[in-house]
């Protein structure tokens, strides 16, 4: 019997959460606590947060004497990982003297990330800007729902930050780090490939660092992007695995600088605030509440070394896989 994958149980719950939305939308516009209940809450524990475990979701967190957290999140260890301001369905996440009042008290606990959401519109912020446009945003009306479900996976897996996953253990460590450190390189190299929404199964994955696009047959291409953080993105081309490795690590990292330089180093930005000239290949998106452009005119083999040039970015040593 398949065993259902984390991204198609969080589709599951997001198909539940919009229609709840349409059905209960007089109620739910009017109440934010109906709104978290109905709405947000199934969502986090979709995403491994126990609700129900203050030690990990503190409801109503106050901070000074007034401005009270809907939802703070904390890591395996205790500390502050994610702050979720929760408004009524259809109330504005864009009121910008509220917005930069509710950034200022929940990045004084020092979170990674912030969530402002109505349970259908989700904007995610970061520590690393302060001008309080969020870095990136979902619609769950108007995003397709295996893209929001795969963004909210990158977000806010509960997994990233140590819950679910098992503790190495410090004495093997210690008295054999590099055997340890080979010992989870083999066991991210052997994930089992997850089932995605609508049943159809993704086949084996390679690593992109042994991959060589000249090596393959003539136009064979891959269907499917495993991220460093397990989840799974359908893809078409070797430009899908640039653009989304360099989202995903912009995304873990908001400080590292744009423009930036390709592998070769010399005159072209991989990515850069500025729009290529016509006739140039790229991807346009957004970063910081600002289009971003990331660029995509290479070959297939330059776009897998490029893809590995920006996941070195990362501070560990990050890994992703692709399927034929």
């Amino acid at each position: 019997m398949p065993v259902l994958s984390p991204l198609a149980t969080l589709y599951a719950v997001l198909q539940t959460v919009r229609a709840s939305a349409e059905t209960n939308a007089q109620l739910l516009r009017k109440n934010e606590a109906a709104t978290r209940a109905a709405l947000i809450d199934p969502v986090l524990r979709a995403l491994g947060w126990d609700t129900a475990d203050v030690r990990m979701v503190e409801p109503e967190k106050t901070i000074g004497v007034k401005q009270a957290l809907d939802y703070v999140l904390y890591d395996a260890t205790g500390a502050v990982s994610v702050v979720i301001e929760a408004k009524k369905l259809g109330e504005s996440l864009d009121k910008l003297g509220h917005i930069g009042a509710a950034i200022g008290y929940a990045f004084s606990l020092k979170p990674q990330k912030l969530f402002i959401t109505d349970g259908l519109h989700w904007h995610y912020y970061s520590p690393g800007h302060s001008n309080f446009q969020p870095v990136e945003t979902i619609s769950l009306l108007k995003t397709p729902l295996v893209e929001a479900a795969l963004h909210l996976l990158q977000w806010l897996d509960a997994a990233q930050s140590g819950h679910g996953v098992p503790a190495a253990e410090p004495t093997a460590r210690a008295a054999n780090p590099t055997a340890a450190t080979g010992a989870a390189a083999v066991s991210k190299s052997r994930r089992t490939p997850l089932p995605l929404p609508g049943g159809s199964h993704t086949p084996a994955f390679v690593e992109l660092a042994q991959v060589s696009p000249q090596a393959l047959a003539p136009g064979q291409k891959p269907t499917a992007l495993r991220l460093p953080n397990g989840a799974v993105v359908p893809i078409k081309t070797w430009k899908d695995v640039l653009v989304q490795l360099s989202l995903f690590v912009l995304q873990q990292r908001p400080s590292v600088p744009v423009p930036h330089p390709d592998k070769a180093g010399k005159k072209t930005a991989l990515f850069s605030w500025n729009k290529p000239k016509e006739g140039i290949g790229y991807k346009e998106t957004t970063l910081h509440g600002r289009p971003l452009y990331i660029h995509t005119n290479y070959s297939a083999a330059s776009c897998v070394a490029n893809a590995l040039h920006v996941l070195r970015l990362l501070p560990e040593a990050a890994t992703a896989a692709v399927a034929f």
